[in-house]
C-alpha cells in the first residue's frame, strides 16, 4: 500500500477525494488533509455510508492522493503494514489511556 510521506505541505493539487462507492461526490480542495478526511466522514456518516470513521476516511483520501500522484516516490511511501499502524502518532489513530481515557501525548 502507497501513503504520503507527510501532512506537513499539500502535494500538487492540495488535498481532495472523490467518493465513488455507492454514491458519487467531489470533495473540494483544502490544504488540511484532516479537514478533507473530516468532511468525508461526515458526508458518509449522513449517507449511511460504509467507512465512516475519521481513521477510514483518512486512510481512503491519502491512498487516494497517493493514486493521483501515481504514487511519485517523491510525495508517497509503499509501507508493509497496515495503515492505522503505520499513523499511529497521529490524533485520529492514537488510544485513549485505558484507564481513564485521557488522549495519550507520545
Amino acid at each position: 500500500m502507497w501513503i504520503l510521506k507527510s501532512y506537513n505541505s499539500a502535494p500538487p493539487g492540495s488535498y481532495h477525494y472523490v467518493q465513488t462507492n455507492e454514491v458519487h461526490h467531489r470533495f473540494k480542495q483544502n490544504p488540511s488533509i484532516e479537514d478533507v478526511a473530516k468532511a468525508v466522514s461526515n458526508f458518509r456518516i449522513g449517507n449511511n455510508l460504509r467507512r465512516a470513521s475519521l481513521g477510514e476516511s483518512l486512510e481512503d483520501v491519502d491512498t487516494y492522493i497517493c493514486g493521483q500522484l501515481d504514487n511519485n516516490p517523491q510525495y508517497c511511501r509503499e509501507i508493509d503494514s497496515t495503515f492505522a499502524e503505520a499513523r499511529a502518532s497521529h490524533p485520529f489513530f492514537k488510544a485513549d489511556c485505558p484507564t481513564c481515557g485521557t488522549p495519550v501525548n507520545p
